[in-house]
């Protein structure tokens, strides 16, 4: 599969830069991913310049995105929080996505002609509902830590589409952080491309034209659930209080 870079580095976009084809790094080209965890160790090595600094958070969107996360969180001593994030599907094409919708923010296609907007606004509040339960979940009686003022890496395991990172990212700009860079092992060029319209900076592993399935590009890539990733946002907090 070709892998196209940003940069000679191949390490990432920056605001308002191009994206250009180069040869592919021997480090990217010969790269076996473990897992999402290994895929967050070697991201964090790209984000090592925000180890230990205080004024830093990490953001996972679950399910996946939250193991790469930690990964990034533990290796920089920074915090890890989550920030759920859920699908529309199509009326009648349930494989079909027309948008995404976060605790406060939505994206949804430019076109979805054929769906009525009636449809669109009962499955955000719907969404939305699900998505305050789901942080009641994760968090229980703890409160978020506040982005004001900090830096936000916000990570997912893979960017196959923009529109679940978007509508993080206009959450995250609602609480007016320092800066938001987006994290990702695996992103797709057009996704590359709406993302840093919005991002800071945005670092990745691989960046492809077609972007399949998790397994073509990790060798264990089971599914996650809600249990899971409480589990490891609970880990993540213990391991920040000792």
């Amino acid at each position: 599969m070709a892998i196209i870079k940003l940069d000679k580095k191949g390490s990432s976009i920056k605001k308002g830069s191009s994206i250009k084809k180069g040869s592919s790094m021997e480090w990217t080209r010969n790269i076996l991913i473990q897992d999402r965890e290994h895929a967050g160790k070697f991201l964090s090595k790209r984000l090592i310049h925000f180890a230990n600094a205080t004024n830093a958070v990490v953001v996972g969107i679950p399910h996946g995105g939250v193991c790469v996360a930690s990964a990034i969180a533990d290796a920089l001593n920074l915090p890890l929080e989550v920030m759920p994030c859920r699908k529309i599907k199509h009326p009648v094409d349930k494989s079909r996505n027309i948008g995404s919708v976060s605790a406060n923010e939505a994206c949804v296609h430019d076109c979805p002609y054929d769906v009525p907007q009636d449809y669109i606004y009962h499955q955000m509040a719907l969404i939305r509902h699900a998505i305050d339960h789901e942080n009641r979940f994760y968090y229980q009686e703890i409160e978020p830590t506040m982005l004001t003022g900090k830096t936000v890496i916000l990570v997912d395991d893979i960017l196959q589409s923009s529109d679940t990172m978007m509508a993080c990212l206009r959450s995250i700009k609602k609480e007016n952080p320092l800066r938001v860079i987006v994290a990702v092992p695996i992103v797709g060029v057009e996704a590359g491309r709406r993302v840093k319209s919005e991002a800071d900076d945005i670092v990745f592993l691989q960046m492809e034209h077609s972007i399949g399935s998790g397994k073509e590009y990790f060798f264990n890539f089971p599914r996650v659930d809600d249990i899971k990733v409480r589990e490891i946002l609970n880990k993540s907090r213990a391991l920040k209080t000792v």
